[in-house]
């Protein structure tokens, strides 16, 4: 779980809460506790007082059991009990006079007054203890069953934005079967119900798509294998030739054509694995279609690294590839693009002008060197960025000494 996510900062949030309540309660208690301290030395010396001016007057009190009781004060009977508190307990304050020594004790949370003189020995135990009223645990405990009785409603209520999070992970990912309906009625559930239905419409258009591109293809490949049987019949060998070399191209063109579709809508499978640099080379060249005894023309690979490898998916590496080359063939004015590696970086040249506008634009879909603004099909810079960032490596560009440089490097992230 993450350190900021939200049920961490409402959990630390109730914590700080609670720790509050313990707090308050703590000093409320301690206050009460020393209230109660406060009352039973009120009643104590009270009760010695009264017995100071009863005997100032030469008087005494009728029924000692029940003067005291008038101040909440009891005898001890208990032999035991008498002994423990007089050895074991903590003395509060003293008082001594001619009637004898009086003390306040505290034992086991209770009052003690203890009266000493030469004729006897009197403790008696006060009906007020230094515990806190059973009122205010009630309300403590009442308190904090409360508080953690929101705080976990507060979590129920957030626990389907886990869900609705994996689910969104999962469509981002290209699994379009997502199911986040929530029967609930609040916002989250709101939000959920929300998203499933957008996700469901997304998913209809881009069946949509895939059925209507797959049935273009499938009705464009019909004729073109037609073609390619009808040119074989042909017994013009060089017309022959050049037919079947451009039914080849055309069956290719919609081969691209369907692994490019799955690359932009993200369905495609890569099989990364580490491949010779030149073998990748090799089939981007292939896709170019160019004719044997215009390949040297067309194409300089002299100062490429034969030991160079990389890891990558070798078909879409090798698209993107042809893409770059097939750009810096069509803009240079010489149709002449310069392929060579340093290290661990391929770089792909041709001479050529300045680029009118930033190279990001030119990353765009349909935007085009010769018609930057104007709808077409170029797509190359766009596929291209797309398959490098695939295939985890890093695409630059740079243009100098009249030459437009880009560069894939392919060592480890």
């Amino acid at each position: 779980m993450k350190n900021n996510s939200l049920s961490n900062k409402i959990t630390l949030v109730f914590i700080f809460s609670i720790a509050l309540l313990c707090m308050f309660f703590f000093v409320l208690m301690k206050y009460q506790s020393e209230k109660n301290l406060e009352n039973m030395k009120e009643r104590q010396l009270q009760s010695i007082n009264y017995i100071f001016v009863l005997y100032r007057n030469n008087l005494s009190p009728q029924g000692i059991n029940e003067y005291f009781s008038n101040f909440g004060l009891k005898p001890v009977q208990n032999a035991n009990l008498k002994a423990s508190v007089l050895s074991k307990g903590v003395v509060v304050f003293q008082k001594s006079s001619a009637l004898g020594e009086f003390s306040s004790i505290i034992y086991n949370d209770k009052y003690y007054l203890h009266i000493d003189n030469l004729i006897s020995s009197i403790l008696l135990e006060s009906k007020y203890n230094k515990r806190p009223n059973d009122i205010l645990w009630l309300i403590f405990a009442a308190a904090l069953v409360l508080l953690i009785s929101i705080y976990i409603s507060i979590l129920r209520s957030i626990s389907p934005l886990k869900q609705l999070s994996s689910e969104i992970k999962k469509f981002a990912s290209g699994q379009l079967d997502i199911d986040c309906k929530s029967d609930k009625d609040d916002e989250i559930a709101e939000v959920a119900n929300e998203f499933d239905r957008a996700a469901s419409k997304l998913k209809d258009l881009i069946n949509s798509r895939q059925l209507f591109l797959r049935t273009i293809m499938h009705e464009l490949k019909t004729p073109i294998g037609k073609g390619r049987i009808v040119a074989e019949m042909l017994q013009d060998v060089k017309a022959k030739n050049r037919l079947v070399s451009i039914f080849e191209r055309l069956d290719l063109l919609i081969s691209e054509f369907s692994k490019l579709e799955q690359i932009v809508s993200k369905n495609y499978s890569l099989q990364i694995k580490e491949h010779k640099f030149v073998n990748i080379l090799e089939q981007a060249i292939d896709l170019l279609m160019l004719e044997e005894e215009k390949r040297a023309l067309h194409v300089n690979e002299q100062n490429v690294d034969e030991s160079l490898y990389l890891k990558a998916d070798f078909d879409s590496f090798s698209l993107a590839l042809k893409n770059l080359m097939d750009n810096a063939i069509k803009y240079s004015p010489q149709k002449r693009v310069y392929v060579r590696t340093e290290g661990k970086k391929i770089y792909i040249e041709n001479f050529g002008k300045p680029l009118e506008m930033d190279i990001e634009e030119y990353e765009k879909p349909f935007v085009s060197g010769k018609n930057e603004l104007k709808p077409g099909l170029g797509l190359g810079l766009y596929i291209v960025k797309n398959i490098i960032k695939l295939n985890n490596l890093e695409l630059s560009y740079e243009y100098k000494d009249e030459k437009h440089c880009f560069i894939i490097d392919t060592g480890d992230k």
